[in-house]
């Protein structure tokens, strides 16, 4: 089988499965540990990511960093919602967040495309919806307690195909796509 011309920096199967389906072509998974720059800016994670995956590498990669923001809490956790799952657990932030009662929360995706290392193209995506107490898959991390403005389920609950329809990483990866068919230039 022929080497993908594009590969996924994730150690996430799910998130590589997603945007496979989602771009309309193989990926290569590469999993290894990108050390991760503690910022609030979503875009300078991705870049620092980008440029330290080709670095290793040495050729065209993609990688992705999604953040969840709590408008009652200043829009933390922002990018650092790895770090809140991980302790708190998607029922923990729900029980955290119930004192503000205000639970509008938007989910942000930024995709990172690098064919040298230099050249870096970044694709965001953006949904605005509230925190929830969590039903339905716990795959993608926050998604059980995210349900997006519109919708009656949470992003758990949602079918791959209705996630596809209003998902920030749908968003991003519906431009990436647009990027590598040459529609944009961006």
């Amino acid at each position: 089988m022929p080497d993908p011309r594009l590969h996924f920096v994730t150690s996430n199967e799910n998130k590589r499965r997603e945007l496979e389906t989602l771009l309309g072509e193989p990926l290569g998974q590469e999993s290894f540990e990108l050390l991760e720059l503690q910022t609030s800016v979503l875009e300078d994670i991705t870049r620092h990511k980008l440029h330290a995956a080709f670095e290793h590498l040495q050729k065209p990669v993609v990688v992705e960093d999604t953040s969840l923001y709590f408008l009652a809490w200043n829009e933390l956790p922002g990018p650092l919602v790895k770090w809140f799952l991980k302790n708190l657990g998607p029922d923990g932030m729900v029980q955290a967040l119930k004192p503000f009662r205000d639970f509008r929360a938007k989910a942000v995706c930024c995709l990172g495309y690098t064919e040298n290392g230099e050249v870096m193209h970044l694709f965001r995506g953006k949904v605005a919806g509230k925190i929830v107490p969590a039903r339905g898959s716990r795959e993608f991390g926050w998604d059980p307690i995210f349900q997006p403005e519109g919708f009656s389920k949470t992003f758990g609950e949602l079918t791959g195909d209705e996630k596809a329809t209003v998902s920030m990483r749908a968003q991003a990866a519906r431009q990436f796509r647009k990027f590598l068919s040459g529609e944009n230039t961006s």
